[in-house]
């Protein structure tokens, strides 16, 4: 078992350190009430909601306010995606907040009330914090939420989505990579290794936010006393979706060539990833699936071209 970090918490005299919640909504009225009745029932003393709609038509910005009247409420005009909608929060957080750390919550998640108590006993200047998240209406059955991540195939090493929890996931230990569903942050990782990347737009900014936090000397913890519920893809409709296979088809090339650079281990990382791509849209059109394969064929097009940041509307 891992040793628990030096946590603000361990010491009496210390006051507890304030948490601000950070969600982005985008058209979220259908699962937001549950959200929300989840996150009144927190226990945690010191928390903020903070929370970014992305030009919702559907009163996702008003049902918030509504029932969170505290909540702070941003209102974007366009959908900005998710990175451009937390790193807009991020940047007042970082100029006129006094949290310590920024809990990043999806609001196709729900948690239980006594979820951030531990992520905070774990937490530190210095260590990121994930909790055990399983996937909704599937106790036992895992998300894929952290882990180690294969570089060259630019894929999870050991892709736990949908499996049961093995032993090793009733303890405390560090990973490499958690994604933003749920992750407790300290807010100087931000000023250190600096906001979200604006290229994504959405999918795989999580793993690059991790990579260049390690690099200036953060660790990430899981926390399995720390219990979260996730909906999967009920935000962006999941990843086999038009809009799934065209941000996953451009960001993984983007985010390997970002940290492995433009020599032969990028190349390799392309060939297999080209192959793949090559073999899985040949499945979707004997499916008949073709709205899939053109988005996957658009997303490789603007990532050879550079076209990054929010193209799918």
């Amino acid at each position: 078992m891992t040793e628990a970090p030096e946590s603000p918490l361990q010491s009496p005299a210390a006051a507890v350190p304030h948490v601000a919640i950070l969600t982005v909504t985008t058209n979220a009225s259908a699962h937001l009430p549950a959200y929300l009745a989840a996150v009144a029932a927190i226990t945690y003393p010191r928390r903020s909601l903070w929370v970014v709609d992305n030009a919702s038509a559907d009163g996702s910005a008003a049902l918030v306010e509504q029932a969170e009247p505290s909540a702070k409420v941003l209102r974007n005009g366009t959908n900005l995606g998710f990175t451009g909608a937390c790193n807009r929060a991020l940047r007042l957080l970082l100029e006129e907040s006094t949290a310590d750390y920024i809990l990043f919550l999806n609001d196709d998640t729900e948690v239980t009330p006594g979820f951030i108590e531990p992520l905070v006993a774990r937490a530190g200047p210095h260590t990121l914090v994930a909790p055990k998240t399983y996937l909704s209406g599937q106790p036992g059955y895992l998300d894929d939420a952290v882990g180690t991540f294969d570089w060259m195939r630019g894929t999870w090493k050991h892709n736990t989505l949908g499996h049961r929890e093995s032993e090793a996931d009733r303890h405390p230990h560090a990973v490499e990579v958690a994604n933003l569903s749920c992750l407790l942050v300290p807010i100087g990782a931000f000023r250190n290794a600096g906001l979200l990347d604006d290229a994504f737009f959405v999918y795989y900014d999580d793993t690059d936010f991790c990579r260049r936090a390690r690099r200036y000397g953060y660790q990430i913890q899981f926390e399995p006393a720390s219990i979260v519920y996730h909906r999967k893809g009920a935000t962006l409709g999941g990843q086999l979706s038009p809009f799934g296979c065209y941000y996953l088809a451009r960001n993984r090339p983007y985010l390997i060539r970002k940290h492995l650079g433009s020599g032969p281990r990028f190349w390799a990382f392309l060939g297999y990833f080209l192959g793949t791509r090559a073999a899985r849209m040949a499945l979707w059109a004997k499916a008949g699936r073709w709205d899939l394969v053109c988005a996957t064929m658009r997303g490789l097009r603007d990532f050879a071209l550079g076209r990054m940041g929010g193209q799918v509307r």
